[in-house]
């Protein structure tokens, strides 16, 4: 199969770069479109003309872009020549976007892959071809390291943004109570002072090997089977996961086996100082959510599935 990729380059989680890399160790070829660059460049008009040679130059059969990376009247035409598959790895309140304009491009998609279950429903009915996918771990990208120096070293580590109030309130009753270390940009208006602004793969590795503990938290705790990316990628660094609970979490881990998590601050809390003076236990736990992580949850892994749900298209060249 011959895969040309829409989406921009997010240079911290580097989504769509592992996902090349993920279709061409499966066999596939793949081209990736940077378009918002290409428009940088170009101009919309110009853009538009150059993304569809390029692809017609490769001979692509598939279209796999991102959300709303392109324009609507580009997906229109390319989808006029190939089948496409939209993915979308946020919950619609913590992605900044318009659900409409979401909707309005998955429904030329003929499949579109939400990160969380929670939102399937919705889409499928606005005519939308909506289904759920993990996310998932690249084993170059996200994988241990030997421990780092003592700039990376910490109890618990916190890798992002200060984008909600309780999340705020979270890391500051940690803070009080241990060593903790905050990875993003945004938190100096809250009274603390990061580490640093961005991190990007190599730092994240060595985040995981020098933090005991790495804390997650989702910008909405009530969605299905909403985590974020960095659930996989801290999986993946052998990072030991205390995350907030997300509704069915269970479905995808054992507690106390591959990571653990918390309803409130005060368990959050409880549960830190538990791991702390339980090293052994931690370490086994992130042994085995670094095994899951790479056997079962790889972006290999999710093409894989993407390919195989795709080949049953009647429009696939796969099938």
């Amino acid at each position: 199969m011959r895969v040309g990729i829409i989406a921009k380059s997010k240079r911290h989680t580097r989504i769509y770069y592992y996902f090349k890399k993920a279709f061409q160790k499966q066999g596939h070829k793949a081209l990736w479109i940077k378009y918002s660059k290409l428009k940088s460049y170009l101009g919309d008009r110009l853009a538009c003309a150059a993304s569809e040679k390029i692809l017609s130059g490769f001979k692509a059969d598939l279209l796999f872009f991102h959300g709303r990376d392109m324009p609507y009247d580009l997906l229109v035409r390319l989808k006029e020549r190939m089948p496409a598959v939209m993915y979308y790895d946020d919950c619609i309140k913590g992605s900044g976007d318009s659900i409409d304009e979401v909707i309005r491009f998955g429904r030329l998609a003929d499949i579109m892959y939400l990160t969380n279950r929670g939102e399937v429903s919705i889409y499928r009915g606005q005519g939308v071809n909506a289904r759920f996918i993990t996310g998932g771990c690249d084993p170059d990208a996200h994988r241990r390291v030997k421990t780092p120096g003592q700039f990376f070293r910490s109890e618990v580590a916190f890798i992002g943004k200060p984008n909600t109030a309780r999340r705020v309130d979270l890391m500051r009753e940690v803070n009080r109570n241990f060593d903790l270390k905050l990875w993003g940009a945004g938190w100096e208006q809250f009274g603390f002072k990061a580490a640093a602004r961005h991190v990007y793969a190599a730092g994240y590795r060595k985040i995981c090997a020098g933090a005991k503990i790495v804390l997650g938290w989702n910008v909405d705790p009530a969605v299905d089977l909403y985590f974020s990316n960095r659930t996989w990628y801290t999986l993946g660094c052998g990072g030991f996961l205390l995350t907030l609970y997300s509704p069915s979490l269970e479905e995808l881990f054992v507690r106390g086996k591959q990571l653990d998590w918390f309803v409130s601050s005060r368990e959050c809390c409880q549960k830190i100082q538990y791991y702390l003076d339980h090293d052994v236990q931690r370490r086994r736990i992130a042994e085995d959510g670094y095994r899951l992580a790479h056997e079962k949850y790889s972006y290999e892994k999710m093409v894989a599935t993407i390919v195989n749900d795709i080949s049953r298209n009647p429009q696939s060249p796969a099938s």
